[in-house]
């Protein structure tokens, strides 16, 4: 079972759950999107390393997922994602942090960056979302599924293990207790989050980047292409790329122990 942590309330009625724990330099977690997904389902084998190694790990689960709010009469676009996650810093007090985003919290990271630079240190990014344009990424057969399945009909357990299965390389790490935290958030999820999110093509923009950058990703990512690796080395200033043979979209997952070594001491450097 996935445990709540804090709530706190920004703007227009919406109230955030996130976790908050450590001390040091703040570190956001902002997870990618999906069918019972939360801040805790994507991060939970990588937040308490960053906290052990002495920074202050915070994971809001995004607007329209987990136990955040979830209205249903606004567009979920990155300016509505990244309004939010504003307020929700400054609510927080947070006046600069780093950011590590998957998927759609990759794009998000990268939005941010972008609209106010100030506010952020550093960057790690994996399997990062809004650097294609929507078609390309609609051509993502983990992509196909997930829309498919959750805006075709009811979403049900076998749906749910079907498309855990594409996130990795290899399914077989695909667990009872993964699929049980999905199926605990699945029924507070709103169609309204898939049917209306509107994230931007940032490629043009990548260059207007300067903040230091660390880049995952699985060459096998059935989601988001490997080619946006490619984007982000040649365009941004100062990003180092990892790239992982037989690795799908959750690089954190699936090379974990890797994954959080290196983010700790880039974030250190």
């Amino acid at each position: 079972m996935i445990p709540e942590g804090h709530y706190i309330d920004v703007g227009d009625n919406f109230r955030f759950h996130y976790y908050d724990e450590g001390d040091g330099e703040t570190v956001l977690f902002l997870h990618g999107s999906g069918t019972g997904v939360s801040g805790h389902t994507n991060f939970k084998r990588n937040f308490v390393a960053l906290r052990n190694a002495g920074f202050r790990v915070i994971l809001p689960d995004l607007p329209g997922f987990g136990f955040s709010s979830k209205p249903d009469n606004v567009e979920y676009s990155m300016d509505y994602f990244n309004g939010k996650l504003i307020e929700f810093a400054d609510a927080l007090e947070l006046n600069q942090f780093s950011l590590i985003g998957n998927s759609l919290g990759g794009a998000l990271s990268l939005g941010l960056s972008l609209n106010k630079p100030e506010r952020i240190k550093k960057l790690i990014l994996m399997g990062s979302g809004g650097i294609e344009d929507m078609e390309t990424y609609n051509s993502m057969p983990g992509i196909q599924k997930l829309l498919s399945d959750f805006l075709g009909g009811e979403m049900n357990q076998e749906k749910i293990e079907g498309l855990l299965k594409l996130f990795p390389y290899d399914s077989s790490i695909i667990t009872d207790e993964m699929i049980e935290d999905r199926m605990q958030i699945l029924p507070l999820m709103n169609p309204q989050v898939l049917a209306s999110m509107k994230i931007p093509n940032l490629e043009d923009d990548l260059g207007k980047i300067t903040h230091p950058m660390l880049v995952f990703w699985g060459m096998d990512d059935k989601f988001c292409p490997v080619s946006g690796a490619s984007k982000i080395g040649q365009k941004c200033h100062d990003a180092q790329i990892i790239l992982f043979s037989r690795c799908g979209h959750w690089v954190m997952i699936e090379r974990e122990e890797i994954f959080n070594q290196t983010c700790i001491d880039f974030l250190n450097r």
